[in-house]
């Protein structure tokens, strides 16, 4: 970083890592929802093919272990002939049993989503627990250094800078690595840790810069 450069300093405490497992919970809630439905779909159409390809099947083996004869030839016309009200009665049934596929589905669910939704949430509170700490983003024109105590800092250049978000309380910026990976660096708007006009005069400087990135401006 050059000389001329302005700083923030800040802390990611526990409510906002809060608020991102809040966030990220409602997210895999509504992936794994419409996941689930979409099996769930997929299995209750199977049914009605599975009802068509059982006599299939039956067929087929029997003519491999019993071979082409006149006998086999016979049974299976019979059984074709018994096939279209087999059929006519299998519908029904069909959507009897569809039915009570996605009642069981629905009831799974009520039951699952609970013990779900718990273990997610403390699967994401334990991933996110690691970001919380103090930090301090350097900047100058080049690009940005973000710094945290016992580890490496990581420079981020502004030709690099693909996404640039703002939301009530974060500057979000992210070159094409993070953002392919859905990580960004998260900025606070406020911070306890130095003089709130100061950073907010250095947070103006730093939104400045990363509009102004070329893939962003």
């Amino acid at each position: 970083m050059s000389e001329a450069c302005g700083e923030l300093r800040y802390t990611i405490t526990a409510a906002h890592t809060r608020h991102w497992v809040d966030a990220a919970l409602e997210r895999e809630m509504r992936r794994d929802d419409a996941l689930a439905e979409r099996l769930g779909a997929v299995q209750q159409r199977a049914v009605t093919p599975m009802l068509v390809l059982l006599p299939v099947c039956g067929a087929g083996w029997l003519l491999i272990h019993r071979g082409a004869t006149p006998e086999t030839w016979i049974t299976l016309a019979l059984a074709a002939l018994l096939l279209v009200p087999a059929w006519r009665f299998a519908r029904p049934f069909a959507a009897r049993l569809r039915r009570a596929m996605a009642r069981q589905q629905a009831d799974g669910a009520a039951r699952g989503h609970p013990l779900s939704r718990a273990l997610a949430r403390l699967t994401l509170a334990t991933r996110f627990k690691r970001l919380q700490g103090d930090y301090r983003v350097q900047f100058d024109a080049q690009g940005m250094q973000v710094s945290r105590v016992g580890q490496p800092p990581a420079a981020l250049r502004w030709s690099d800078v693909v996404h640039v978000r703002e939301t009530d309380a974060f500057l979000v910026v992210a070159c094409a690595a993070l953002n392919s990976r859905g990580q960004a660096y998260w900025i606070p708007k406020h911070s306890d840790a130095m003089d709130q006009e100061v950073y907010r005069q250095g947070m103006q400087g730093l939104l400045g810069h990363c509009r102004a990135a070329p893939a962003t401006a």
